[in-house]
């Protein structure tokens, strides 16, 4: 009938893997070869990117006084090259508004007060009320009569 094969632990060697199917140190060769292989590869690309770009860079025209004496700025509309520092700049700048005196018109005596500052002011002394209209109803805001 069917014989059963047993291993015996003198056959296994005490290793963990079959030793007949791999050769782990053929394996482990070959891969310190490839890295080894692929190490060198990337050495020579560096130095062969070098190599061109020193090339091209003797190789290429001195610039005409023409084309030396253009304007640094390409024309209008400009893209921006840094939005978020555009951006705080910007909002650094209203606030430096928000949070100082200054004038707004000196001929009609408007000043410009701390948004904190005006807050105070009108919580001490209120909005200003609307005067009622001649007809002697209240008015929207544009002006038309409401019921």
């Amino acid at each position: 009938m069917h014989e059963s094969t047993k291993i015996d632990a003198a056959q296994h060697n005490g290793r963990g893997y079959e030793t007949s199917d791999a050769n782990v140190g053929g394996v482990a060769k070959f891969g310190v070869a490839l890295a080894v292989i692929c190490a060198i590869a990337l050495v020579l690309m560096v130095l062969l990117l070098d190599y061109f770009r020193a090339e091209k860079k003797s190789a290429e025209p001195a610039m005409s006084p023409l084309a030396a004496q253009r304007e640094a700025l390409p024309p209008e509309p400009r893209l921006q090259i840094q939005p978020n520092a555009d951006w705080e700049k910007y909002e650094a700048s209203e606030d430096s508004v928000l949070n100082s005196y200054g004038w707004v018109s000196r001929e009609a005596g408007v000043v410009r007060l701390p948004i904190d500052r005006a807050l105070e002011l009108v919580a001490q002394r209120g909005l200003p009320a609307r005067a009622p209209s001649a007809e002697g109803g209240e008015q929207s805001a544009r002006g038309e009569k409401l019921p």
